[in-house]
Parts: structure tokens; sequence; C-alpha cells
């Protein structure tokens, strides 16, 4: 059996190694680059003792100036029905708001905000996927066709203050070139328990471009009654279980405490 090239299995090597932005292209690892430094220089503005107007002042021409790079990465977009004008994401670059957390890109919605796109690069997107993938429940190198996947990146990327839960793939077929995920389920702030669902999501990536979007399914506004009864049925068992695990925990913690 012939050995391995080394100089083929390094190139493997450091390729693994290295983040998705080196994959992009110099526009694209430029703003990576300015997202980097200007997140560091307002942690460090806080950490230094920076007041909040100051420290959102700050953030607020950080936001400007990202928002104009990636406004020139994506070039025009338009969407029917959508408003125009996009929102930039993420709505915050210092940490303790819950749109520091979003995504980089620009966000198109309806007057009513229920249908949304949301539109990245797909270097910028996958360098962000990359350094969350723990929170979007991702294992190393599953990248952006495993955040296709993930219910977490759907709440995210549509800039949504309630969680998405998928429900059910759907079947929608992809053209060449194009790699499609879409899932009918439900944007929930609570347990969803037997809920219907109320949301379509789609991830498209295609031309180096990926995007997201969500639009309100067709509603069953009464809940189904024989599913109704199967989850009554269910979830009188489940407490059940659920005061039997109470009542063993409650006596172990009698024991630890030496009672």
């Amino acid at each position: 059996m012939p050995r391995p090239d080394r100089r083929i299995a390094w190139a493997l090597l450091l390729a693994a190694a290295l983040p998705a932005s080196a994959f992009g292209g110099p526009a694209e690892n430029a703003y990576i680059a300015a997202r980097d430094k200007y997140v560091a220089a307002i942690a460090a503005a806080e950490k230094a003792g920076a007041n909040n107007d100051a420290v959102f002042k700050q953030d607020e021409r950080a936001r400007a100036d990202l928002e104009k790079q990636m406004t020139a990465l994506l070039g025009p977009l338009a969407f029917k029905g959508l408003e125009k004008k996009p929102s930039f994401s993420p709505g915050a670059l210092y940490d303790g708001d819950m749109e520091s957390g979003r995504p980089d890109g620009l966000l198109f919605h309806d007057v009513k905000y229920e249908t949304r796109i949301f539109v990245s690069p797909e270097p910028v997107l996958a360098n962000w996927v990359g350094h969350e993938a723990e929170n979007l429940g991702l294992r190393a190198g599953e990248g952006l066709e495993g955040a296709f996947k993930s219910d977490p990146f759907y709440t995210q990327a549509t800039g949504s203050d309630a969680a998405f839960q998928g429900y059910v793939d759907l079947p929608l077929s992809a053209q060449d070139g194009e790699t499609l995920h879409a899932a009918l389920g439900v944007f929930a702030q609570d347990d969803v328990g037997n809920a219907p669902p109320n949301a379509i999501v789609i991830g498209r990536l295609s031309a180096g471009r990926v995007s997201v979007g969500t639009i309100p399914a067709p509603e069953a506004f009464k809940f189904i009654p024989a599913c109704t009864k199967v989850w009554k049925d269910f979830e009188s068992k489940a407490n059940a279980l659920f005061a039997a695990v109470l009542k063993k925990a409650e006596a172990l913690l009698q024991t630890m405490r030496g009672n």
C-alpha cells in the first residue's frame, strides 16, 4: 500500500484547522476582521468602565460601518412583498443583549414582521456558525448544512424573539447547485405542548449566498380533539412519573443532608 504524501496530509490538517473566514474572498475576510476588531474594542471599553451611553454610541458606529460593508458584499437586494430597507444583524455587538448573538447579514421583512428573509455571504455566515456551533447543537465540522437542520439556527437567523421548534421536514426540491432545507414548526416563547405548527422555515445556500426565510403557516386554529386526548393521556402519565422522580430525588437529598 503506497504511503500517503505528507504534504497532502498536512494540507488537509491545515484546512481543517483554518476558520471558515479563510475560505472567503478579501472582502468577506475584511468584514470578519472588522467585526472581530469592533467586538474586541467594545469589550475593552466595557472592561475599562465606560458608561453605557458611550458603549451604545461605540456600538452604533461600529454596526453602521459593518452594515455598509455587508450591503456592499451582498449587492442590490429586493424581495416581493417585503420592505425595501432591511435591518442589519446583529442588533448589538456587546454582551448581554439578546441581539448580540445573532448572525451577520441583512434581514428583510414585511410590514407585520411575519414574513422575513435573512441574507448573508456564505463565508461570513459559515464563520458565525463555526463560532456558535455548540449553541446551535452542532458537532465539529457539520457547518452550514448541519445548521440548516438546527432549530436554534432559525430562531437566530430570522430575528425572532421566540424559539423555533421544528415538527416535520418539508420535501422541497433543490435546483442544481442549491442546498435546501425546509421545515414546518412553531415559534413559541413557552413550552409548545400540543400547539399546532404556525411557521414554515427555509434555509437556502446558492452561489455563495445564504438566505433563511420564515412565513406563517396555515394554522389549525382549533386543537385537534384526537391529538388533545392523546396529549392529555401522556401528560397525565408524565406528571405521575415526574412526581415519583421528585419524591426519589427528595429522599436522596435528605440522605445527603444526613437526615
